[in-house]
């Protein structure tokens, strides 16, 4: 533990690829959002065929939430087996106990599933309804070979104008950069220095980052805060740049930057976390990642399933008429 700091650098399990599973991150939700977590881990009743592992959060009435600035809820699964026969049966089983696990507990809003989560089937079983929402997965090892020209033309011009990344521990000027897409859209990340630098802190340099980039009067203009496992996954967690410098391609420079940083860290796939809005959509995929979907579940309520029970039956009422 630092010296005043009050916080310690915790670890992630060095086999799982995703950061969300990292101690410091499960601790910072329930901090910030006075959360209770919970590390499920489910297996077989006989045997070790397959073993599935998550991390689940309670609101104070007890009821499942995905925590805010939470793009999705972790999921690692392993299987003994690779034959695909085997894997599959064995990873819906796997989800079949998740499904059961989550209805027991109830919901207190929609959960978002990672994208190992990509066999929907048992959780509307369970009498739950799912909505497929986007990301892009970027594979780093030869990243720039699939970046589109327009993207590495947006980033030159940039480094022409006089701007330079850097990696920051500066996380007031983060804030600041943050700021600007709150004021431009509306929206609230939810998200100060103070915050910045508490979860640095729980998290490590190892597995938290903030890329910066200052235009030639060394102002800061544009900024990506990146959540990452050395060897796995890295998470394009937030980002955003002050209004000034829209046009700049400050947003270019930055994810150039992240993307040689975790080229150099091992990380094997840079996840731009969502491509739900078409404006968004259409920059991101100028990075030439893979369109991956995962689902957002929620309890169908008695509406839903009362509508859904009308329409079958004025089926079944009409084939019987024919």
């Amino acid at each position: 533990m630092e010296p005043g700091k009050g916080f310690c650098v915790m670890k992630i399990d060095s086999l799982k690829t995703d950061p969300l599973f990292h101690p410091g991150w499960i601790r910072f939700n329930e901090r910030q959002w006075s959360l209770e977590a919970e590390s499920v881990v489910l297996s077989p009743e006989k045997g070790d065929g397959w073993r599935l592992e998550t991390v689940l959060y309670r609101n104070r009435k007890g009821h499942l939430v995905t925590p805010p600035r939470n793009p999705h809820l972790p999921i690692d699964f392993r299987c003994s087996s690779d034959r695909p026969a085997s894997f599959n049966r064995r990873k819906r089983l796997a989800l079949t106990r998740l499904a059961e696990r989550l209805r027991q507990i109830g919901f207190g809003g929609s959960l978002s599933l990672s994208t190992v989560a990509d066999d929907i089937r048992p959780f509307e079983w369970a009498q739950m309804a799912a909505r497929p929402r986007y990301t892009y997965h970027l594979d780093i090892a030869g990243h720039e070979e699939r970046i589109d020209p327009s993207a590495r033309k947006k980033a030159r011009k940039c480094h022409r104008l006089g701007y330079r990344c850097e990696i920051t521990e500066d996380y007031a000027a983060v804030a600041g950069c943050l700021a600007g897409p709150e004021a431009r859209k509306g929206f609230d990340y939810r998200l100060e220095a103070t915050e910045l630098e508490r979860l640095a802190e729980l998290m490590g340099p190892e597995h938290f980052v903030c890329f910066l980039a200052r235009n030639a009067a060394g102002e800061p203009m544009g900024t990506r805060v990146c959540l990452y496992v050395p060897g796995g996954h890295a998470l394009a967690w937030s980002a955003g740049m002050k209004t000034e410098a829209m046009k700049d391609g400050v947003n270019n420079l930055v994810a150039e930057a992240a993307l040689a940083h975790f080229a150099e860290k091992g990380c094997t796939v840079f996840d731009f976390i969502g491509a739900n809005i078409p404006p968004v959509a259409e920059m991101k995929e100028a990075w030439g990642g893979r369109l991956v979907c995962h689902y957002a579940i929620s309890q169908r309520g008695f509406r839903q399933l009362a509508r859904e029970a009308y329409i079958t039956a004025r089926t079944l009422m009409r084939r019987e008429s024919k």
